[in-house]
């Protein structure tokens, strides 16, 4: 999976989205119905730091099962670093 900004005009102006998708394609897909996608790159650039979401649940009284969930998809997708 990979990191994408897809940039949207809804017609009163332009939106970044940061999108987790396999390809471009799918990057538009997900957000399809809000607006006109102007561009799609990859968001090479964004770094997500999976102690700092795991140290950030745990902070707001997430279970530790559900730590576990979301911090294991987050590393098997390959959005968190």
């Amino acid at each position: 999976m990979k990191k994408y900004f897809v940039y949207l005009d809804d017609s009163m102006g332009c939106t970044k989205v940061a999108v987790p998708a396999d390809s471009v394609r799918a990057a538009k897909k997900y957000v399809q119905g809000n607006g006109e996608v102007v561009k799609v790159v990859e968001a090479n650039n964004l770094c997500i730091s999976l102690e700092a979401v795991v140290d950030a649940l745990r902070t707001a009284g997430f279970t530790d099962t559900a730590i576990d969930f979301i911090s294991r998809t987050l590393q098997i997708t390959e959005i968190a670093d």
